[in-house]
């Protein structure tokens, strides 16, 4: 072939040297990052231009540029700028040759680049709560101060050039590295109510990832939506503090006295009434009349005085304050606004089949249950009988007195659920069993809740229950037991006719009865326990309830009585070889908790310090709705370990 020589001299021959196909701003860029299968390129050319691409020498059949079933090849009659894309074309992988090759009349051009191709843009997994994944979206409220996001990268060679951003309320930080899994995790601390988490990851080409996670943090001890929240209310609101009826039942209105007219008189002005006044007893006989959902206000700090007596009235016109519906009664605060029923012969509350009572940031107290002509016939719930749902939120039941069982509370029907939160109850007695609460039937939550000084005549000082061997049915969680007398068994708990409970992360210590001061059972009663403290140093278990515990792991035995069978991470006297585990436990005091209940404090050198460690995962919260020093745990029975009991007592900051 002769060679020209225009062909050696291209300066010299420049219309020739135009002729010649050229390849220039090809996308992806040599030695670029990219996950698409696009190629762009400007051709230029003369005459028929033919445009083919190949990665790492594999190319679809040519086609030309119209045909909608293969475009990995192109064939163009006019210069300018191509766009090749193959969706069957084998994807770029790992360091990979891309050509792009211009065929004209007068000749063929090729242009190569090395890429990398990453198909993988970064993933939001989740935000997690302690312990688990997120709450389904329709309910994103969680408790704990703290959640954890992951960013996850999940790049084939854990590129340590990729750069992810972490956005929290405006805040941000970005460049940090991928951990050894392609991920990147960070605890992040919640505020009280909203937070919104917009969590970025950018990939090494440049796509960007974004996700959005709306939160809302409750303070257990301290929301008043908590447990139920966007419910229509109709709304009263309590202005006087005694206890007059309402007036006039058929207006749903709470007004104690009539809107009274006299005839106008030329002589004298037309009389003008007094605004209406709403005492809580006319709230909850009018909330009772009203269809649908009410919601009794008492905005004022006081005392509220019960005096209108008359017992076995079921309307709430005398004796204790019927509710027949759905009603919720939120006070001030729980120190600050007190029901007192000293005065009144009665119980305070008597919640009926069907209806639902809500208490909310008060206290009740002094409240007796009806004393009956025949003792063997004596009604129990010295503040309140429930029949039908009890919800209770930063409530405290003091000085209560029952004729029958419940000291303070009874739970009385087999469809019965009550649910208390950040409660105390203190002071009370019952005539038969449960001086703080009984359970003939029904089912009882309690947590980040208190229970002391209580008395029983019979059985369980602090709690005795009836009934179901469903474990469900009876839960305490982050739950202290102090101080609370049975004459006969069960100091602070006393399980009978095949009744089961499950504890996890409590504390009971000095408790007293003639049976087992902490804990007593007949028939079958069984209590499931973990990472709880069984404090009492005498008899804690009756030694005539065959094996009333069944552990689970992590908690302490100070005698020996309770823990028969002792599993991992339980301190007996059998494990340890002391006499007796002395769990070291402070006075009964509120250390440091805003508005929680009252707690046993640790002592430095306790063994209770990091040493829950069972097959069950600690709370997340103590009862103080504070996080617990050593959570989140990687894994259940891994250490560190958080505290036995409900008090944590030591606290890690945010990461």
């Amino acid at each position: 072939m002769r060679w020209s020589l225009c062909a050696v001299l291209p300066l010299i021959c420049p219309a020739i040297a135009l002729a010649a196909p050229t390849i220039t701003n090809i996308s992806p860029a040599d030695r670029a990052f990219t996950n698409s299968k696009t190629v762009s390129a400007t051709v230029t050319g003369s005459g028929a231009l033919t445009v083919s691409v190949t990665v790492n020498g594999d190319a679809a059949t040519p086609a030309t540029q119209d045909d909608p079933n293969d475009l990995s090849h192109f064939t163009a009659t006019n210069a300018g700028f191509v766009n090749v894309t193959d969706p069957n074309l084998v994807p770029f992988e790992g360091n990979s040759v891309v050509r792009v090759t211009a065929t004209d009349d007068n000749g063929t051009q090729f242009e190569e680049v090395t890429v990398t191709f990453d198909d993988l843009k970064p993933a939001v997994s989740a935000v997690l709560t302690h312990p688990g994944p997120l709450p389904n979206p329709s309910d994103p409220n969680i408790v704990s101060p703290f959640a954890s996001v992951r960013i996850a990268g999940a790049m084939s060679d854990n590129d340590p050039n990729f750069v992810g951003q972490l956005f929290v309320r405006g805040f941000g930080v970005s460049g940090f590295q991928l951990d050894p899994n392609d991920a990147y995790s960070k605890r992040i601390a919640l505020s009280p109510g909203a937070n919104s988490i917009v969590v970025r990851g950018r990939d090494r080409a440049g796509n960007i990832t974004d996700q959005t996670f709306d939160i809302t943090r409750t303070i257990v001890c301290q929301d008043p939506n908590f447990p139920i929240s966007g419910t229509t209310f109709a709304t009263y609101s309590v202005d006087r503090d005694d206890d007059l009826p309402d007036a006039d039942l058929s207006d749903d209105v709470c007004d104690v006295r009539k809107d009274v007219r006299p005839d106008p008189d030329p002589n004298n002005p037309p009389f003008t009434p007094p605004r209406q006044k709403c005492t809580l007893r006319a709230a909850i006989q009018t909330a009772n009349h009203h269809p649908g959902d009410d919601r009794i206000l008492l905005s004022n700090s006081g005392v509220i005085g019960r005096q209108r007596q008359g017992a076995g009235e079921d309307a709430a016109a005398t004796g204790d304050l019927d509710v027949t519906e759905n009603l919720r009664i939120v006070g001030s605060n729980r120190d600050a606004t007190i029901i007192d029923g000293s005065k009144l012969g009665d119980r305070v509350f008597d919640v009926r089949n069907g209806a639902h009572l809500q208490l909310l940031h008060l206290t009740v107290e002094n409240g007796r249950s009806p004393k009956p002509a025949d003792p063997n016939e004596a009604e129990g719930g010295g503040c309140l009988r429930v029949q039908g749902d009890l919800r209770a939120n930063s409530v405290a039941f003091l000085g209560c007195k029952s004729f029958g069982s419940g000291g303070a509370v009874l739970l009385e029907d087999a469809n019965t659920t009550a649910n208390m939160t950040c409660t105390i109850v203190a002071r009370s007695q019952s005539s038969k069993d449960g001086g703080a609460i009984a359970i003939d039937e029904g089912q009882l939550t309690l947590r980040d809740s208190t229970l002391a000084l209580n008395s029983a005549v019979r059985r369980g000082g602090g709690i005795s229950a009836l009934g179901s061997a469903d474990p469900n049915d009876l839960v305490l969680t982050n739950v202290t037991l102090s101080q609370n007398k049975a004459k006969l068994a069960g100091g602070a708990l006393d399980l009978g006719a095949s009744a089961s409970a499950r504890l996890n992360n409590c504390t009971i210590a000095n408790n007293s009865a003639k049976a087992g001061s902490t804990l007593s059972t007949t028939d079958d009663g069984q209590a499931t326990v973990s990472n709880s403290i069984l404090g009492d140093a005498k008899r804690a278990c009756d030694p005539n309830s065959p094996e009333p515990v069944i552990s689970l792991g992590g908690n302490i035995d100070r005698d020996g009585t309770c823990l028969l069978s002792p599993t991992t991470g339980d301190q007996t006297p059998m494990t340890t070889g002391l006499k007796a585990v002395d769990p070291k436990l402070d006075r009964l005091a509120t250390n440091k908790a805003s508005n929680g209940p009252p707690t046993l404090g640790l002592k430095l050198g306790s063994p209770a310090i990091d040493q829950a460690g069972g097959a069950v995962a600690c709370e997340p919260l103590d009862a103080r709705d504070t996080e617990r020093g050593d959570w989140p745990r990687v894994n259940v029975g891994v250490a560190p370990f958080c505290d036995v009991g409900a008090l944590e007592l030591f606290v890690t900051p945010p990461d």
